[in-house]
This record gives C-alpha cells, sequence and structure tokens, in this order.
C-alpha cells in the first residue's frame, strides 16, 4: 500500500472518530476508535492490496476476525468492535468516501458472532462429523460382515 492512501485511512478513523457519531459508543470504544478503524480499513485494504473503492466481503471479514480481533481492548471496546466498523463504513459511503460502505457494513455486522469467538481467544474443540463405528455395525469396507467379524481384527 503506498503511503498516501494509508495516511488517507488514517485521515479518514481520525475524523470518524472525532466526528458526533462517535458518540453512540461506550468512552473506552471512543478511546480506541481511531487506532481500531485504522487497523481494520488498513488491514482490509492490503490483503488483497487495493484501494478502498475496491473492497469486498472477504476482505472486510479478514480483517475484523483476524486483525481487529488480535487487538488488545477493554471488553466493552471488544463487544462493540464490529457495530463500530459497521457503522464507519457507512459514514464512509455517506461521506462519498467508499462507495459500497453500507453493504460492507451490514456484512460486518452480521459477523459479531464470529468476531467474539475469534476475539475471545479460546478455539473451539475439534469434533468428528460421523458418528462412531460400533462392534455390531456392518462394517466401512462394504464386505457385508458385521465390524467385529471383519475389519476390528
Amino acid at each position: 500500500m503506498n503511503p498516501f492512501t494509508r495516511q488517507n485511512l488514517e485521515n479518514w478513523a481520525a475524523d470518524y472518530a472525532n466526528s458526533d457519531r462517535i458518540r453512540r459508543f461506550s468512552p473506552a470504544t471512543r478511546e480506541f476508535a481511531a487506532a481500531l478503524l485504522t487497523e481494520f480499513v488498513v488491514a482490509a485494504c492490503a490483503k488483497r492490496a487495493v484501494e478502498p473503492d475496491d473492497l469486498q466481503d472477504a476482505d472486510v471479514k479478514q480483517a475484523l476476525l483476524s486483525n481487529v480481533a488480535r487487538m488488545q481492548l477493554p471488553a466493552s471496546a471488544r463487544a462493540e468492535a464490529p457495530a463500530l466498523c459497521a457503522d464507519f463504513l457507512a459514514a464512509l459511503e455517506e461521506e462519498g468516501r467508499l462507495a459500497n460502505g453500507r453493504v460492507l457494513g451490514a456484512f460486518v455486522r452480521a459477523l459479531g458472532p464470529a468476531f467474539e469467538e475469534a476475539s475471545g481467544g479460546k478455539q473451539k474443540p475439534i469434533t468428528n462429523p460421523g458418528s462412531k463405528l460400533g462392534r455390531n455395525d456392518p462394517c466401512p469396507c462394504g464386505s457385508g460382515q458385521k465390524f467385529k467379524k471383519c475389519c476390528m481384527k
């Protein structure tokens, strides 16, 4: 990403963080808004090395679920991060800086549960999708015999 684009994105985030729209969010979120939004939009553009007008769903998803989820934020700011990013994208569209900001914002808002899971630090346990094979079930090799008489040995 060229320095001019990065500077533009930082300015957009700072403008939003100093606007009246930010009053909807908690004080902790307001404190970290400029840094969070800068990280979000820079990471989204850097994923495919595109300008903000070329952002797609996959770009903002990756930025939110990996970059923003790894940021060290207070719990109240972490809970409001998807809503903040969504409102920021919508504000960019209203200002004429981003063509599809509301659509991307709605997508980011829908990623809220996935963001909570990604930012929680806990990984989901790995489970096998199929049921366990019992001794008296038909053998999976296709022989027609019971599993205990065929492949279990």
